[in-house]
């Protein structure tokens, strides 16, 4: 794969391992490592303290805005807490930077369409890192769903769940400030692989749930430390799904078709860990017979997302390739879980209008201190002050009346309509004369 140069942004042992085996991957003319402080740019060699020390050949950057203007950069791989995903990749893209980010992309769907606003304007990539995406072991399941291994589809169940040691609030999973809990952090997971198995049932790429209905528990922090949901898709297909900070579960995906069943353990890890995964799939047919497939993957578990990221990049694409998490594919998901979120009734303070003062890519929300100015009609003569036209002030009529009035049905409890990512509002009509 061709050279380019590319920036790490780690907050957790994830971003520090994704760096220190791709090293050799992506870092063949240069690499960087910024750290979240505020301050003068500060080159330094990489065996000096802290993250570069485990790098060799990186250059250590003193806070991701002096990162941004290095022109040594070419890529910058995001890996900072949910909230800061949003702002950092449009600053990144407004520097021309090429971005992966970490999982997920943002904190809401509306974010990340912002963010996918950006990355279009400037032209550069932008991935979301769902990495087993890009394993072979995906490809090969999606491949026994289309050939009907096991029938048609009927049933999905998966679930991502540990327990940490205790509540530690000083701990990114369980601070409210960082949109802690299991929903944004790992239910993205099983959510992500149910719609595609669904998609794949369907003879499509993905598939999007038309109901999702959830609960979960939320903890002295206020974020969900076990939750689940239900999502409902066209076609009858059902998937459970379910997540945790605090209790271990199986983490086994579970496929139910009509002739027979799917099993795939840590489908993120293709089964094994952050370093290899071999690949493990179990069919069992309705008749009892059990036939274990393995695609026997030796790379580096990270190194598929990696090139398919460098590959996309050198092609001028900007996004991921099928079965990669595309941008619909990205936004979509986030939509599930916005819909998961609102089920339960989990708000970060952060959301709130209290804590809103910057736009998504950090700026201060402020006018820009002109005005429109105000412009003649040709053909359309000014009104007097105080004006009011008799269509605005008529009485409106009946289809119009009925129109703006709300659904008398009830909303069922905990669940929201896959066709909204809002409470609902009523409908307006304009009035005729």
């Amino acid at each position: 794969m061709e050279n380019f140069r590319h920036d790490i942004q780690p907050k957790n042992s994830l971003g520090h391992s994704w760096a220190r085996q791709h090293r050799k991957i992506l870092c063949r003319r240069r690499g960087a490592v910024a750290h979240r402080r505020t301050g003068r740019a500060r080159r330094t060699q990489s065996r000096q303290a802290g993250s570069g020390a485990s790098l060799p050949g990186a250059r250590i950057l003193d806070g991701y805005d002096a990162l941004l203007a290095d022109n040594g950069v070419d890529a910058v791989y995001i890996s900072i807490p949910h909230p800061g995903h949003a702002e950092w990749a449009i600053k990144a893209a407004e520097a021309g930077k090429h971005v992966l980010c970490e999982k997920p992309l943002a904190l809401t769907a509306f974010e990340a369409d912002a963010m996918m606003h950006a990355a279009r304007k400037a032209g550069t990539f932008l991935g979301e890192a769902f990495m087993y995406r890009l394993h072979p072991q995906t490809l090969q399941l999606v491949e026994l769903i289309k050939s009907g291994a096991i029938g048609e589809v009927r049933l999905i169940k998966s679930s991502f769940g540990f327990a940490m040691p205790g509540f530690m609030p000083e701990h990114r999973l369980y601070a409210n400030d960082l949109a802690g809990g299991g929903i944004l952090d790992v239910g993205g997971y099983p959510v992500s692989m149910a719609r595609l198995i669904a998609g794949a049932a369907a003879g499509q790429p993905f598939l999007e749930p038309d109901r999702v209905v959830g609960a979960a528990h939320l903890g002295q922090s206020g974020v969900d430390e076990w939750a689940s949901a239900l999502l409902h898709f066209p076609g009858g297909i059902v998937a459970e799904v379910s997540c945790s900070i605090s209790l271990n579960q199986d983490n086994v995906l579970r496929i139910f078709g009509t002739k027979g069943h799917i099993e795939v353990p840590d489908f993120w890890f293709a089964g094994g860990n952050r370093d290899v995964g071999p690949g493990r799939i179990e069919v069992i047919r309705s008749g009892g017979t059990r036939e274990t497939v393995s695609v026997n993957e030796t790379r580096h578990l990270y190194s598929f997302e990696v090139d398919a990221a460098g590959e996309a990049i050198l092609a001028g694409r900007h996004e991921f390739t099928w079965p990669g998490m595309g941008w619909a594919d990205s936004l979509h998901n986030l939509r599930a879980l916005d819909k998961w979120r609102a089920a339960v009734g989990l708000e970060y303070e952060i959301e709130k209008p209290a804590k809103r003062v910057n736009t998504i890519s950090g700026r201060p929300l402020r006018t820009s201190g002109t005005t429109i100015g105000k412009r003649a009609i040709p053909g359309l003569p000014r009104q007097p002050r105080g004006w009011r036209s008799a269509s605005r002030i008529s009485e409106p009529s009946p289809r119009a009346r009925s129109c703006s009035t709300p659904s008398s049905k009830p909303a069922a409890i905990c669940s929201t309509p896959a066709s909204s990512t809002a409470p609902a509002t009523p409908k307006r009509c304009l009035a005729s004369g």
